[in-house]
């Protein structure tokens, strides 16, 4: 991670600090306190170490100074020259889109048509400083008080400048990177435009449109997105469609969703947008324009080249890209389905509880835990790629240290299916014991006890559905099945291990058939005339 670590109370470039806010691949950020007791974000790389993030921190400040936009945050203060370089932005309270949908659920009608409208502008004011941005997705995008606000400029570049992408490497979040970016494209305003467009479906849907991780990339050349069916879905479809001349401009889209436009059910994703479309939401002879708090539009240009006296313009507060996220929960691409294996798996926990219901209860509660805490940290690495893009190598070996906790927290999250599996079990197996028990059947000796160990295994089916279905155990459900997949990634494999669990089942049957007896261990009680 580039930029130097600091402490509580540590000084900056006479900044004092209060708190870390978050880290990234483009450097550190921290709350912090100027000499009047002023709070501010200060972004801090260490240019010894990262020259290239150096080089993208001038370029962010450099591309800030250029704008003036209630949308975009303002710099405070910038040290530019030293190893240590730094930049200071006003804090407003607030959570980033990433997080806002999260709390709050998916935007629609006139929020969604105000929220891209916003952001829309946002990004043409940038443009027209002859700036890319390089990076525009949910979680570099704050919902301030007064709007949502583009943040996080570590990625920006003028049009001018040189690419600071490493070697072999494209900058950027998967499942926002434009497809053209992804074929190797420079990015340009266009991809900036593409990235837009999916951060307004993400509001829209509450889901990345293309996924994330890897998985991303392949869904994004292929251009698969599914949008609901509400005004505006259609022009969106086709604003991340492949072929960048076809994509409706970012006003036709603002259009379409404030309904000032027909939907455009028959356009396919790559389909041109009819002419006309920014005309009816923005005017025949509309411009790019700049909302100022006092509510006067100007033109774009006017506002990237400076509004003159800014006294009046309150500032917005960024939050800022790179946040370590609060918690591990995220909007995780579902797990690929292995129903008949997870099926065999529990023919095999049914007739095995018929030999040792006790260690096969036990079992099963385990292996509940641990698919619960695979999901959990898959949870985790999700939140962290959409978050901040997904740092493969560092997110997955921190996930996989804190598995163990993953697990505990699971441990105690299957507490309450734990014991509805057990009540429902133990209740059937009990109450089908007693009645073969109790003579009224009229059974034989032998068929008592095959009887016995068909109580076991009815009761073991009991308990397996309720701990599939009980409560809060949707995650387990996901996390069985990604299990499930990691132990049969290829079709041979799948076919072998269906091959196990049938053997097993048949070995089971011919147990109990051939009176080996239940085993009760740890249990030292025996039931009935199985001991």
């Amino acid at each position: 991670m580039a930029g130097l670590q600091r402490e509580v109370g540590d000084v900056v470039g006479g900044y004092r600090v209060q708190g870390r806010l978050g880290s990234g691949g483009s450097g550190s950020v921290y709350r912090v306190v100027d000499e009047g007791g002023q709070e501010a974000a200060l972004k801090l790389v260490d240019a010894r170490e990262d020259e290239v993030a150096a080089a993208r921190l001038a370029r962010e400040v450099r591309a800030l100074q250029s704008l003036r936009h209630p949308a975009v945050p303002h710099i405070l203060d910038a040290e530019l020259d030293d190893a240590e370089t730094f930049v200071v932005f006003e804090i407003v309270p607030g959570e980033t889109l990433f997080d806002h949908i999260r709390h709050h659920g998916p935007l629609a009608g006139e929020a969604l048509a105000a929220f891209a409208e916003r952001t829309a502008s946002a990004l043409e004011a940038v443009h027209a400083a002859g700036v890319v941005h390089r990076d525009v997705t949910p979680s570099n995008v704050m919902m301030g008080p007064d709007g949502p606000v583009l943040i996080d400029f570590g990625l920006a570049h003028r049009t001018e400048d040189a690419r600071l992408t490493r070697e072999g490497l494209v900058s950027g979040t998967p499942g926002y990177v434009a497809p053209e970016v992804i074929d190797g494209a420079e990015p340009g305003a266009q991809a900036d435009r593409w990235s837009w467009a999916a951060t307004v479906a993400f509001a829209m849907t509450a889901q990345a449109p293309f996924g994330s991780g890897t998985g991303a990339i392949s869904r994004t050349l292929e251009a698969e997105v599914r949008l609901p069916d509400v005004p505006g879905a259609a022009t969106l479809r086709a604003a991340l469609g492949r072929d960048v001349a076809a994509r409706p401009g970012m006003r036709d889209v603002v259009a379409a969703l404030s309904g000032a436009t027909d939907v455009l059910p028959a356009l396919p994703p790559t389909a041109v947008a009819p002419v006309g479309l920014a005309e009816a939401a923005w005017g025949a002879d509309a411009e790019a324009t700049a909302v100022l708090p006092s509510g006067e539009h100007v033109p774009v240009h006017d506002a990237a080249a400076g509004w003159g006296d800014q006294d009046g313009l309150e500032p917005d507060e960024p939050a800022w890209e790179d946040l370590v996220p609060e918690d591990d929960e995220g909007y995780l691409e579902p797990a690929p389905r292995r129903r008949l294996l997870l099926l065999l798996a529990a023919l095999v926990v049914i007739a095995a509880a018929a030999l040792a219901p006790v260690v096969t209860a036990l079992v099963l509660l385990g292996v509940a835990i641990l698919a619960r805490g695979v999901q959990r940290r898959e949870l985790a690495l999700e939140a962290a790629d959409a978050r901040r893009g997904r740092r493969r190598t560092t997110d997955t070996v921190v996930q996989t240290i804190g598995l163990p906790w993953h697990v505990l927290r699971a441990a105690v999250e299957t507490i309450p299916a734990a014991l509805t599996a057990a009540a429902a079990g133990g209740g059937v197996a009990a109450g089908a014991w007693w009645l073969v028990g109790s003579g009224s059947l009229g059974l034989s000796a032998d068929a008592v006890e095959y009887a016995q160990a068909g109580a076991l295994a009815l009761g073991a089916a009991a308990a397996v559905v309720a701990m599939a279905y009980g409560p809060f155990m949707r995650e387990t459900r996901a996390g069985a099945h990604r299990l499930a997949a990691a132990v049969s990634p290829t079709a041979g494999l799948a076919a072998a291990w269906a091959l196990v669990a049938v053997s097993a089942v048949l070995v089971a049957g011919i147990a109990v058939y051939a009176h080996v007896g239940i085993w009760w261990w740890p249990l030292t009680v025996s039931m009935g005339a199985s001991s």
